[in-house]
């Protein structure tokens, strides 16, 4: 397993995280996906599915391949946790390879609450969780424990939520949703880093960080400040590309303190 206080597995060197459960590690690594894009791929009675590709990158996609052929698989299905390209650009040349299906069909598409992907006796259902995105989806394996949470939750940090795309009511309602279906002696598997333990505990955490940051932002605009001059002074050291994300973040707080007109005192 791939924790926190442990180091992350090389690209091209499959982890498997539980019976059946497999971890790839895409060559992707940046200031954006940290580690890289965590490709998960289940595997149970010759079935397989695989979730997050990743990207586009033949040695990738040729180290899924033997994950599912070691298993004596075949890929069912490709599904994505939400539209972005690192976690979605493999998809059509992966599914091409395998003949298979691809879920959503469309990109920024959605994937129906509770959606069964039934991988041999492994069950794996649908939970949508917007926020970081509008399309946003998690992936329950109850009798596993396991939650594959995309990038709602990820371990070390929040997630950036994509304004106007994604909103931070909707991300607030989806951290809620999913601390609902886990106990702390669940794991979440997200899209980038270590697994996250103690994921009750974990996320009561993060929304604590989260409802801060709200603090902040309200009071920087109550100063008349713009989203500009919030996320420079909140991140005084990113470049002006992560910068970018840090004020589509900002603006999400902005837009949530407009909609809940008491927060903003």
């Amino acid at each position: 397993m791939w924790d926190i206080d442990t180091s992350p597995p090389a690209p091209g060197e499959p982890l498997e995280v539980a019976p059946g459960v497999h971890l790839v590690l895409a060559p992707n690594a940046n200031a954006w996906t940290f580690e890289g894009t965590n490709t998960w791929i289940l595997t149970r009675a010759g079935d397989a599915i695989v979730v997050d590709p990743g990207p586009d990158d033949p040695a990738h996609l040729d180290v899924i391949d033997a994950v599912v052929k070691s298993a004596r698989a075949r890929v069912r299905e490709v599904v994505l946790t939400h539209h972005h390209g690192d976690h979605s650009q493999a998809a059509r040349p992966l599914a091409a390879r395998w003949k298979a299906p691809i879920n959503p069909r469309v990109q920024r598409g959605i994937v129906a609450e509770g959606t069964r992907f039934d991988v041999g006796t492994l069950e794996a259902r649908s939970m949508r969780t917007p926020g970081h995105t509008s399309d946003g989806i998690s992936l329950v394996l109850p009798t596993e424990r396991l939650v594959l949470t995309g990038d709602t939750v990820i371990a070390r940090v929040n997630s950036y939520i994509g304004h106007p795309d994604g909103t931070l009511s909707d991300m607030l309602g989806s951290m809620q949703r999913l601390a609902q279906v886990a106990d702390d002696d669940w794991t979440f598997l997200p899209g980038h880093g270590p697994v996250v333990r103690e994921p009750r505990r974990y996320v009561a955490d993060r929304t604590s960080d989260r409802m801060r940051r709200v603090e902040q932002v309200a009071a920087h605009a109550h100063r008349g400040w713009s989203s500009a001059e919030i996320a420079r002074n909140l991140h005084p050291r990113l470049d002006e590309r992560r910068l970018r994300a840090a004020q589509a973040s900002i603006e999400a707080i902005l837009h949530y303190l407009d909609v809940h007109t008491p927060e903003r005192t």
